[in-house]
């Protein structure tokens, strides 16, 4: 059993309000995120879809590197590609539809806003490598926009999608060819689909009379007398006709579109070219390869049913290439290798270029890669800017802290109370008891900073699994302990926890787990959470309606169903509408006085036409207040009379992106943090900001806005609801609401200075605003008592452990 770090101590008892009084940091939770396997842009660059290893897919807004929605996958799910559509809806609005495919062979479109998978096209040739959407430019309107698929067997198939129709409906099949086809893409009149496969070889197809205009032999550049063939994965056709390719053979060569001669030839990989990406003017290329200096030794990490030879893989090398200006002399543009980046630790295996009206500051260039991050480059500045990490800690596990009553007779009094923990990652919910810290072996409280050995490691007290293998998408567990919950894209499900002591069957104190039947016709939630103090749980559907469930009502209709069952009587009243008493409507969070401010979000963008209704939900400590996150606002509600409260004040103008919403412990202030370290509190009264931020509007310290990641976790002490711990997933911050902040120095004189980065120094304690730079990703941040603090995190090396090694790259002198 993996075993919790030791806890950190403050110096006194009297100085806890400055800081926290014990600091458990634990690292037994095993978050293991998956690669990026697959990227997808849509046409006016708002949206970038990337597909995991384990299926997830999720959906970033590009101009502000968001991540906005998160589809969960199947445990089964082996993606290969995405593909996104633009469409023009009813209200002259742009959004944008998603398909998938993988090794399974079906074509999959994907229903964003319930967060789960529609409809289903098998694509009559197995597995899927590749999907191709037309160019926009050459969608009619009368007519659905074509997808190409790269299919096993051989051929290229078309399907349509039609507007207003769900799912892909097939079209045509290209004639077969020798060999897998790998890759496809698109002529920029539509008109001509270029393939290519196992076979080595290039082929143009006339859409129009489904025949084969022009074949091109890539070949691997050894000679005609090697008489080997190189698979092609990667394929391009640029607004000027131009064909590039990208090999086993590490190469990356440029082809007349028209005649088929070979323009140029780049061997600047030594392995395989498994994903190619142009600017939108097609005047830059780039690549994902190994340089030829370093020499690559190892066996293959995707299902490559192409190789004739020992299968060499990629690594995180991203190559450009760039088109030079033709000349007076010469018609031909000539191509030539500029530079090169290694963003990645690991090997690249998805790329694409986001461009369009919704990025004002130029195309972006996408790559995903084994190491599990996902990079955003400058197309226009990528040999001048660094690429920035667009989420640092991908697919975080959903964590909350429960704190159950013990057994009567059972514990001693001067033992703290247990901790529990819930972990809900892909189509498991773990719960754990936390230990607490053992007594220090000298007199006196311990110094700042002293280690404390933890009293027992932690102890797993309970799995549950989904039989359908769906992923969990959203999951809690009640304060006390009683009550657990988790849905995934098609039910809810519910469980009453009993602990029981040590018996015959089992040796050791053990948790018990009894489901309850919840209503049928109770949907998904994308939120769940129980209301403390009750019984009851708060269900959130993608729509924005919010559903109270009684479950002491669920346990009298079990218990009604086993007595029927065993021929008992009712007893205690009938259950024939105790179904309709369970579920309550709160309200319909979407119709609500903002739908002219969604009307202008679909003009906007495809991002915000796929945004989530309802993105963050919490309900005060107190049971009494529910605050939700609707499409970029906070809405108050009140439990008690199940009205709409308050609708609070925007963090700014225009507003950022909400990234963690909570209550303080006395549920009188909420407190919300954006996306670009904005923080605002808000009176849950009065639905006005507090005295502490219309105090500091404005002036927050520099020092919290240079704060590494968005802050995901906002814990509140118990013992002092001002003292706050905000955590992102690379630093942490202790606030306190009731001290004032420290003025910070803005430096002297008129002259110009070059502006230092600033140094990622841990403080010393003491210091309101109080920052810890963490160097591993931090996952989760809450209080377990009045006096201690639980840090979940996870060491990088602990990941990679998991993680098949990068490519070997022999260095001189070694």
């Amino acid at each position: 059993m993996p075993a919790q770090r030791g806890s950190k101590r403050a110096r006194t008892m009297e100085e806890a309000s400055a800081g926290v009084v014990a600091l458990h940091r634990s690292r037994f939770i095993e978050w293991q995120p998956a690669g990026v396997v697959a990227l997808a842009a849509s046409g006016d660059g708002s949206v970038v879809a990337a597909a995991r290893e384990d299926g997830d897919i999720e959906l970033y807004e590009a101009s502000t590197n968001h991540l906005f929605q998160r589809l969960p996958g199947h445990k089964d799910s082996c993606l290969t590609c995405l593909a996104m559509v633009d469409e023009e809806d009813s209200k002259g609005g742009t959004t944008s539809r998603l398909f998938s495919s993988g090794l399974d062979g079906a074509l999959v479109e994907w229903d964003v806003e319930q967060r789960r998978a529609g409809p289903a096209a098998d694509s009559l040739g197995g597995a899927v490598w590749q999907l191709a959407p037309e160019p926009g430019a050459c969608i009619k309107s009368d007519a659905g926009a074509r997808v190409a698929a790269a299919c096993d067997d051989g051929c290229a198939r078309i399907f349509l999608a039609e507007a207003g129709v769900p799912g892909l409906t097939y079209s045509r099949t290209l004639p077969r060819v020798e060999g897998r086809t790998l890759a496809v893409a698109w002529h920029p009149s539509g008109q001509v689909l270029a393939t290519a496969g196992t076979d080595g070889c290039i082929h143009l197809w006339s859409l129009a009379a489904s025949q084969e205009l022009l074949r091109i032999t890539a070949g691997d550049g050894s000679g005609a007398a090697s008489r080997r063939e190189a698979c092609i994965w990667a394929l391009l056709v640029l607004p000027d006709g131009t064909i590039v390719s990208g090999d086993s053979s590490g190469n990356v060569q440029f082809w007349d579109g028209r005649f088929g001669t070979l323009l140029a030839r780049f061997s600047q990989h030594q392995a395989d070219v498994l994903q190619l990406a142009a600017s939108p003017d097609g005047r830059m290329v780039f690549a994902t390869g190994e340089p030829p200096t370093r020499r690559a030794r190892r066996r293959c990490l995707l299902p490559l049913p192409c190789c004739r030879r020992r299968c060499r893989r990629v690594d995180p090398q991203v190559s450009l290439f760039y088109r030079l200006d033709s000349t007076a002399t010469s018609q031909q543009h000539p191509w030539a290798y500029l530079s090169s980046k290694r963003p990645h630790s690991h090997d690249v295996r998805a790329m694409c270029v986001a461009a369009g009206r919704a990025l004002p500051d130029g195309a972006r260039l996408l790559t995903g890669s084994n190491d599990t991050q996902l990079f955003s480059h400058s197309v226009a500045a990528f040999q001048k800017e660094h690429p920035v990490r667009m989420n640092a800690c991908p697919q975080r596990p959903v964590l909350q802290v429960a704190h159950p009553a013990l057994p009567p007779g059972d514990g001693d009094d001067d033992e703290p109370p247990p901790v529990w923990l819930l972990c809900a990652q892909r189509h498991e919910v773990d719960v754990w008891q936390l230990p607490g810290s053992a007594a220090p072996a000298q007199a006196g409280p311990p110094a700042e900073g002293g280690l404390l050995s933890p009293s027992a490691p932690p102890e797993h007290l309970l799995r549950v699994s989904g039989a359908s293998g769906r992923h969990v998408s959203a999951a809690c567990i009640s304060r006390d302990g009683r009550w657990l919950a988790y849905s995934d894209a098609h039910r809810v499900s519910c469980f009453a926890l009993e602990q029981r002591e040590a018996d015959e069957a089992v040796p050791e104190d053990h948790v018990v787990p009894t489901q309850l039947p919840l209503p049928p016709d109770l949907p998904p939630a994308c939120h769940l959470a129980f209301r403390p103090g009750t019984d009851e749980l708060l269900a959130c559907s993608a729509d924005g309606t919010l559903r109270l469930i009684s479950l002491a009502a669920c346990q009298h209709r079990q218990r009604v169903a086993v007595g029927m069952a065993n021929g008992v009587g009712g007893g205690g009243g009938g259950g024939g509408g105790e179904g309709e008493e369970a579920v309550q409507a709160l309200r319909v969070v979407h119709d609500l006085q903002y739908k002219s401010s969604l009307r202008r979000d679909r003009q906007r963008s495809a991002a915000r036409r796929l945004m989530p209704l309802v993105e963050l939900l919490a309900v005060s400590p107190d049971g009494s207040w529910l605050a939700a996150v609707v499409r970029q606002r906070v809405h108050l509600v009140s439990l008690s009379s199940h009205k709409l409260a308050h609708s609070l004040v925007p963090l700014a103008e225009p507003q950022p992106p909400i990234t963690a919403l909570a209550f303080t412990a006395d549920s009188a202030t909420l407190v919300a943090a954006a996306a670009q370290h904005q923080l605002a509190a808000y009176s849950v009264h009065s639905g006005q900001a507090a005295e502490w931020a219309a105090r500091h509007a404005g002036a927050l310290p520099h020092k919290l806005l240079r704060m590494p990641g968005a802050i995901a976790s906002i814990a509140s002490r118990p013992a002092a609801p001002a003292s706050l711990f905000l955590a992102s997933s690379e630093a942490c911050c202790h606030l306190d609401m009731a001290a004032p902040l420290e003025a910070e120095g803005e430096g002297g004189g008129g002259r110009k200075r070059r502006r230092s980065r600033p140094t990622l120094a841990t403080e010393p304690p003491g210091a309101n605003c109080r920052m810890i730079y963490c160097s591993d990703p931090v996952l989760h941040a809450d209080y377990m008592g009045p006096d201690a603090l639980l840090v979940v995190e996870r060491p990088w090396s602990e990941v990679y452990k998991n993680i098949a090694a990068p490519m070997y790259r022999h260095r001189y002198g070694t």
